[in-house]
Order: structure tokens, then C-alpha cells, then sequence
């Protein structure tokens, strides 16, 4: 939570940002908002992998597969199609 003259500023993202991006951001927000208040910068992670390629999207996030393989398991097996 951001505190009286600060601003929060929220960073999501599949990786953490390496200190000197973080470090740069910061700066850059600053110079955005001036010198009366300061950057509080909160990083997110987000376990997510999109590839959107020819109209296609492809969701490797953890969600999507451990949901997929909750549809595979509840599903009934055939074995006369073995």
C-alpha cells in the first residue's frame, strides 16, 4: 500500500526485472511525477507463457495445463479403442 507522497506503481511480468531496468523504471516514473512524491515500485509474477503466432494463440501457463490435465483425468477411459 502506497503511502501519503508516494505512487504506487505496479510491474507484471513472467520474470522479475533485473535491478538495473527496476532501477531505470523507477527513475523514469519519477521524472513523470515530479519530485513531490516518490515511486513505490511492486513487482508481480505471473506464471504465464502466450505465443500469439497466424492467428493462433497457444497458453502454456501452469493454470491452462494443470486445467487440461483435470479434463484428462475426470474424463472416462476407453479401453476397447487400446
Amino acid at each position: 500500500m502506497a503511502h501519503q507522497g508516494e505512487v504506487k506503481a505496479v510491474v507484471t511480468s513472467v520474470i522479475p526485472l533485473p535491478p538495473q531496468e527496476e532501477k531505470e523504471l523507477k527513475e523514469t516514473l519519477q521524472d513523470i511525477i515530479g519530485h513531490g512524491k516518490k515511486v513505490k515500485l511492486e513487482q508481480r509474477l505471473i506464471p504465464v507463457f502466450l505465443v500469439e503466432f497466424d492467428q493462433k494463440m497457444f497458453d502454456m501457463s501452469i493454470k491452462t495445463r494443470a486445467r487440461e490435465m483435470e479434463r484428462f483425468l475426470r474424463d472416462p477411459i476407453n479401453f476397447d479403442s487400446l
